[in-house]
């Protein structure tokens, strides 16, 4: 919000500098960003009036104006088209210097002598307006400097609001601030004027269809408004606070929203089927051209409609169709309070975000929507001209019952941790504008002001009662704190740190995301179940609409995102939290890890790397899980064949450790792996953290080392193709000796030779005997019988020599 001193002065009396100002309202609670000085106008620069204008006999787009300067009457070429006898305008003397830097001097333009410039808008460093010649206001003197003529530079501060006040996204909101820090009254501007018009029911019809949607709404009428440029004191006034104008209907309704926060929407009455504004909800099919050019759907949105259709999206946005032109002569103002998730809803599904709908989406005072309704009548009938008409279309429910709050003065002291007289107490609340409706010795009850949504409890009276008495002074106590070794939160904290300090050391980098990601995302990335998904009533955005219900999505979007940003060799994990909607209509969470893996990542710098292959992926992503498993002590992975929609098929197993499924792996889909050109197969798991920490705090069982050496043995098996490495681990264990203590695949291969449909394995069998050392004889029978439970189980054939 930027607030010009001299504005800021017409609403309350103060006699602080801007930089004690800008302090001040700091220390309440109002951040000011930025402190900033106008520019003085040029010198050398005067108002000139023109006298003649008559066409330039060499120049088709030039004129030649006779002006009077205040030293005598001087010849000017221009070429702006609003230069006309009895205007006067800024006139740069020989000598002056531009904005740009750019020195005038007396020059012939075409044949004919020019004794000075006058001058536009942006030449003179005002705006960036380069329309025509500035119009200097009536009755000024000619020769009169131009800086005398706008008067002393003033000084804007640039202030930080906070999204809870909405109040303040105003210049009457920060001089309440004002009055409140320096205990002045608040003054507002002057709302009358004459009504002359016939009655405003005869001259338009309002309907709400949707109460709920707009709970109050209201129109008057101006008629024979002629549409022109604003003066330069409102133009100034919005170039201060970077609105750009555009004429003065329009500039006079943006005026009035930064004034006093309301917005207001100006329809040319002429251009409303039968006169008639109906509130209402877009229907189905329903498209608009709002003022920007767009065509935009409005089904389902609050809107503003005549008899024909709708004409602006409520609280965001007018249409074409309705607005303000040159040729307009009657004005509908609209001032209306409309319901705030309604706002929030329309611009979101729109993705268009205004003046109008940032303080909307806020809340804004129903009880201030006529007086901003007849502040801007005032103004528009000063600044174009006609006539009001009598009376008010004002379609309004009924104001609101009272928020009644009660302060504690004890419980003021507590909080605060400081003493805070009940008087002062009082005296604060009152100056906020608070009304206190009663008091005790004990306590005051107040009575929240329209303007001020973010009062509700008394935690809140509180918090107005610091940011006055003065943040600065609340005391800082040493943080006292009682420790409760074990407690549930610090163990599963010290949990959590050893699996990621787990995943760290096995090669993996922490990634995080939001809990919130896109309904888009979801739809390119399937997981999860869809029946289940919680999605939010009213998004910040799109990209941020539903709670995650599985972590593959983001994992598969952010190695995406790294691969377009040239990092191809990636070991990610992410842990967080997913959500599911119960049946009982609650949410359950449930923690979760998830792996990423692409490329080489384990081989990033060695020589002779190559691309990986899907088998070589999903066979080193697997090896990652096994050695997440041996760290936290869940003994043999076990996978399992499954099908997932966003794993390819074939390449998705479901994971089992300690009997039970922890999780599931396997290879994004390529159709998917496409969406963000990756350059390799991606692997993707997702496990359960519960069962990754079942066992974070079980001692291990120490195990003798062993004395005597071991005996390895190696065994080839050609099986079926269906037979799977578990079956083979599983047969080994039921048949092998207490002295084999480790079975490890080392080779497949196949060929036309074993047959079709087949395989062979290879295994490297490890034998030890805790209390001898084992012969030759000892090793071969326990090998033999191995091969004959694998004979017997499996129906291998062994391949010897």
């Amino acid at each position: 919000m930027k607030v010009p001193i001299a504005w800021l002065r017409e609403c309350v009396d103060f006699d602080a500098t801007p930089g004690a100002l800008a302090e001040a309202l700091t220390m309440s609670g109002m951040e000011v960003e930025g402190i900033v000085a106008e520019k003085r106008a040029p010198d050398g620069v005067v108002a000139a009036r023109i006298v003649a204008v008559t066409p330039h006999p060499d120049a088709d787009r030039l004129r030649l104006c006779r002006v009077d300067d205040g030293r005598g009457e001087v010849e000017v070429v221009c070429g702006a088209d609003n230069a006309a006898p009895g205007v006067t305008a800024p006139l740069a003397r020989p000598g002056a210097s531009l904005a740009d830097g750019t020195v005038v001097r007396e020059s012939a333009i075409r044949g004919r002598a020019s004794a000075g410039m006058l001058c536009a808008e942006d030449e003179l460093g005002l705006s960036d307006d380069h329309s025509g010649i500035m119009i200097l206001p009536d009755g000024v003197r000619p020769g009169t400097p131009l800086a005398e003529v706008l008067g002393p530079p003033d000084t804007v501060l640039e202030v930080e609001v906070t999204w809870n006040r909405p109040d303040c996204l105003s210049i009457m909101g920060v001089a309440r601030e004002v009055g409140a820090i320096f205990r002045r009254p608040v003054r507002r501007p002057d709302v009358s004027f004459a009504e002359e018009g016939g009655p405003a029911a005869a001259l338009a019809a309002v309907r709400v269809e949707d109460p709920a949607g707009c709970p109050r709404y209201t129109a008057r009428v101006l008629t024979g408004v002629r549409v022109a440029p604003s003066p330069w004191w409102l133009r100034r006034r919005l170039l201060q606070c970077g609105v750009r104008p555009i004429n003065n209907v329009v500039d006079v309704t943006n005026y009035v929203l930064l004034e006093c926060g309301h917005p207001l929407h100006a329809f040319d009455r002429e251009r409303l089927e039968g006169r008639a504004v109906v509130v209402r909800r877009g229907r189905p099919g329903e498209i608009m051209a709002t003022i920007d050019g767009a065509r935009r759907k409005v089904e389902g949105l609050l809107v503003i409609a005549d008899a024909a259709g709708p004409v602006a999206v409520a609280g965001v946005m007018g249409g074409m169709k309705s607005e303000i032109r040159p040729a307009t002569s009657a004005v509908l103002i609209e001032s209306a309070r409309f319901h705030p998730p309604a706002i929030r809803a329309a611009s979101s599904a729109l993705g268009l975000s205004t003046e109008s709908s940032y303080r909307f989406e806020r809340g804004v005072d129903g009880e201030g929507v006529d007086w901003a309704s007849r502040r801007a009548a005032a103004l528009m009938l000063r600044t174009a001209g006609g006539s009001a008409a009598r009376g008010v279309i004002d379609l309004y429910a009924g104001p609101p019952a009272p928020r009644r709050v009660t302060c504690r003065f004890a419980r003021v002291r507590s909080l605060l941790g400081m003493e805070v007289p009940a008087d002062e107490i009082v005296d604060i609340l009152s100056a906020l504008g608070m009304g206190v409706a009663g008091r005790t010795a004990a306590a005051c009850e107040v009575v929240a002001p329209g303007y001020r949504p973010d009062i509700e409890l008394e935690a809140d009276l509180i918090e107005e009662v610091a940011r006055l008495h003065g943040l600065d002074r609340v005391p800082a106590p040493m943080p006292a704190c009682r420790v409760a070794p074990g407690g549930p939160d610090e163990q599963e904290a010290r949990a959590l740190d050893g699996l990621r300090a787990d995943l760290a050391a096995l090669g993996l980098s922490e990634i995080m995301n939001y809990s919130f990601v896109s309904a888009d995302l979801l739809k390119t990335v399937p997981a999860g179940d869809p029946a289940t998904r919680v999605e939010l009533p009213n998004p910040v955005n799109r990209d941020q609409s539903v709670l995650r219900d599985s972590l593959l999505p983001q994992m598969a979007a952010t190695v995406g995102r790294n691969v377009s940003r040239q990092s191809c060799d990636l070991g990610l994990f992410e842990i967080g939290r997913t959500f599911a909607r119960k049946a009982d209509g609650t949410t359950a969470e449930k923690t979760r890890v998830a792996l990423g893996l692409l490329g080489r990542p384990a081989r990033i710098g060695m020589p002779g790397r190559g691309a990986a292959t899907g088998e070589e992926t999903f066979l080193e992503l697997k090896g990652l899980i096994e050695g997440l498993c041996v760290c936290r002590r869940l003994g043999p992975l076990q996978v399992e064949s499954v099908a997932f929609p966003a794993l390819e098929d074939g390449w998705a197993v479901a994971l089992r450790a300690a009997g039970a499924v922890i999780g599931m792996a396997g290879l994004l889909r390529e159709d998917i792996a496409r969406e963000w050109r990756l350059p390799g197969p991606a692997g993707l798991a997702e496990l359960d953290v519960a069962a990754l920490l079942a066992g974070a705090f079980d001692v291990p069982v120490c195990r003798p080392v062993p004395l005597y050496p071991a005996v390895a043995r190696d065994i080839a098996l050609v099986v079926d193709e269906s037979v799977t490495h578990a079956r083979v681990l599983e047969a080994i264990a039921a048949g092998a000796p207490k002295e084999l203590t480790q079975a490890c695949l080392f080779d497949t291969f196949r060929s036309e030779g074993i047959g079709k449909d087949k395989k062979s394995l290879a295994y490297s069998l490890v034998y030890r005997a805790m209390d001898r050392t084992l012969t030759d004889e000892d090793a071969n029978a326990y090998h033999e019988a191995v091969k004959n439970v694998l004979r017997k189980k499996l129906n291998a054939q062994i391949r010897e020599g």
